[in-house]
């Protein structure tokens, strides 16, 4: 009896120990995939301790449903409080600006401006909170392509470094872009690139490039709105992505799994039929390695969260327009 309980204690240590190795090899391997180094061996430590959890929530929840896949991404040694803090930054202003009333009959069954040449590829905020301006330049960039036949990428620093109302990498939202590029214009990105920290405005008027002049809010709350809103141009969107959803997306149609508390700005440029289910597609800015290309698919269902839709998807969009 004693050799045997030795022997299963040795078994059990083995198999601990092969684990252990296995995740530390896998870490590894994650690391040189994405050019991860950390500042000393304690900080590696807890990095690990970290993204073993994290994989361990990936494997749980892909074991318990179907309609959504998550996997490691560059986000895998990140908690959820340091990826909320890093990557989210939304605030939204509700009741402001005029409502945009749009008619319903006879909405396609599918749009997708990607494939009509009036979305940018998808871009990287970088640890930044400036999703905000991500989502306010693939509006204008839609906008500007539809008035213009050309595709131009806009500057999210030059919005970043002179938005007065919002606060750079702190926040903010994309009624302050859209009033502030009505107002003066909009750089390239060439012209101003993304640096993905605040700096001193260096706004150079000479070479704004003339949008927008205003934006309107699209009717809050309604699926057909939103459907009708996107037949038009690509629409900047709120949602709720501070969650392990988001954070691992790679793919599928989310239906459930998020609030309606928006800390994130994103941009509907289509919608379509995904794995059965009708559903907004929804470029991001999180770089072209997260989720679909960069892309998250979010249903269209109406009902959800009381009305405001999947990840609260419903409740503030809007779009830039040109008198």
């Amino acid at each position: 009896m004693k050799f045997l309980i030795l022997s299963l204690i040795f078994i059990g240590t083995f198999s601990s120990t092969l684990q252990d190795t296995l995740f530390r090899d896998l870490f590894h391997q994650w690391k040189q995939a994405h050019n991860k180094l950390y500042t000393s061996p304690q900080e590696e430590e807890f990095r690990f301790q970290v993204f073993f959890q994290n994989y361990q929530d990936i494997l749980a929840f892909n074991s318990e449903q179907s309609d959504v896949t998550l996997g490691l991404n560059h986000f895998a040694d990140l908690t959820s409080d340091e990826f909320t803090s890093l990557y989210t930054g939304a605030f939204p202003t509700e009741g402001h600006g005029k409502i945009k009333e749009f008619d319903i009959k006879d909405l396609p069954t599918s749009v997708d401006w990607r494939t009509k040449g009036a979305v940018t590829p998808v871009k990287n905020q970088g640890t930044c909170g400036s999703c905000w301006t991500f989502s306010s330049t693939g509006a204008l960039e839609g906008l500007y392509f539809i008035n213009n036949s050309k595709l131009i990428s806009f500057s999210e620093q030059n919005l970043v470094d002179c938005v007065t109302e919002g606060h750079g990498c702190g926040g903010g939202w994309t009624m302050y872009a859209m009033n502030y590029t009505a107002e003066n214009g909009i750089e390239t990105e060439d012209d101003y690139p993304y640096a993905g920290v605040n700096q001193k405005c260096a706004f150079d008027p000479s070479k704004a490039i003339n949008v927008n002049s205003g934006y309107y809010n699209v009717t809050p709350k309604s699926v057909d709105q939103l459907k009708a809103a996107i037949v038009n141009q690509p629409v900047s969107v709120g949602i709720q992505a501070n969650n392990l959803v988001f954070q691992f997306y790679k793919g599928g149609v989310i239906k459930r799994l998020c609030t309606t508390i928006i800390n994130h700005a994103v941009l509907a440029v289509g919608y379509d039929i995904i794995q059965g289910t009708e559903a907004f597609i929804v470029k991001n800015s999180w770089g072209p390695s997260w989720g679909v290309n960069g892309y998250v698919y979010i249903s269209t269902d109406g009902t959800a969260n009381h009305g405001k839709g999947v990840c609260g998807i419903l409740m503030v969009p809007s779009i830039p327009y040109k008198d």
